[in-house]
């Protein structure tokens, strides 16, 4: 029987060509790397450009931070004014933005909101959009009305029947903004003070040209707005408490009414409502309204 043998035979002709091989590779490798062009290491950044890259990286930074935080204000405040509002065309042509205000509180300090009744104080609270004359036109007043699109009455809260302009005076719906109606029955109130209500009525302007009767049902109109108002946006701000000693007298404690609210931007607002008011019923044409088509609700009495 024939043994086979597990060693394997050696070919000298293969050995031969493995060492011309290598020969060659290690001939080849010195003459590369003694033609590879040697280079200078390469310097670092000087201590100049380091400090400009710096500085450059810091305000690049700082800008972007800044961009992402007032994005992101701007967001919230949005998000905020439209959970807490009916949709209204201020939301998109003003936006509602938030800041902090030092209220006034003072209870022995008087401002000029709270003089006497007097040009001064008139003139103070006009300022604030609240010159609500009642001139009358169709029993309308187009005074601190503003003019709201039909294609965002619907969105706004306003239903097809109520009362529009004619498409000949640019259509649309007169409406006044609710915050400046607040303002508006704040200020009748004002002038309904004990103290102030004479100088009115000897006025005779606005409400005060009414009767006794009808005045009292629009005062009376304006408190209970006003209640249901401050009901709805509760104030769940607390006021804390200081104390005071005036001279030879006991030390006591007072409730402190000057506090720091998170307001919107009412000016903004009103200007907006200057900006959109429509003529006042004196300068506006007597078929400025469209009347109403048959089906629109006419109701029996001053809802």
């Amino acid at each position: 029987m024939v043994g086979f043998s597990s060693r394997k035979h050696s070919n000298p002709k293969n050995e031969t060509d493995a060492e011309d091989c290598e020969k060659l590779l290690a001939g080849s490798d010195r003459s590369s790397l003694d033609s590879w062009p040697t280079q200078p290491a390469s310097r670092g950044l000087s201590w100049k450009q380091a400090t400009m890259i710096i500085c450059f990286t810091a305000v690049f930074s700082a800008l972007l931070g800044g961009l992402l935080v007032k994005a992101q204000q701007s967001d919230i405040d949005l998000l905020c004014a439209r959970h807490t509002s009916k949709y209204s065309p201020i939301i998109h042509d003003v936006g509602i933005t938030y800041h902090q205000v030092q209220f006034n509180g003072s209870l022995l300090k008087p401002n000029k909101y709270r003089l006497d009744a007097g040009p001064e104080v008139d003139a103070a609270w006009k300022a604030l959009g609240v010159d609500c004359k009642k001139y009358q036109m169709l029993s309308f007043s187009t005074d601190h009305a503003a003019r709201i699109p039909v294609e965002e009455a619907q969105r706004s809260g306003l239903a097809p029947d109520q009362v529009k302009i004619k498409e000949e005076y640019g259509g649309g719906y007169p409406a006044n903004v609710e915050g400046l109606h607040h303002l508006h029955c704040l200020n009748l109130l004002r002038k309904s003070l004990a103290w102030n209500i004479d100088y009115y009525k000897k006025q005779g302007v606005g409400p005060f040209a009414n009767d006794a009767n009808i005045l009292k049902h629009h005062v009376t109109h304006c408190l209970d707005t006003l209640r249901q108002q401050l009901m709805c946006v509760v104030d769940v701000s607390v006021l804390g408490q200081v104390w005071y000693q005036p001279p030879g007298e006991f030390l006591q404690a007072f409730v402190d009414f000057n506090t720091v609210h998170t307001c919107r931007n009412f000016d903004a607002i009103r200007e907006w409502a200057e900006k959109h008011q429509l003529p006042n019923a004196e300068s506006t044409p007597t078929d400025f309204l469209a009347l109403p088509k048959e089906g629109d609700r006419i109701y029996n009495e001053v809802p």
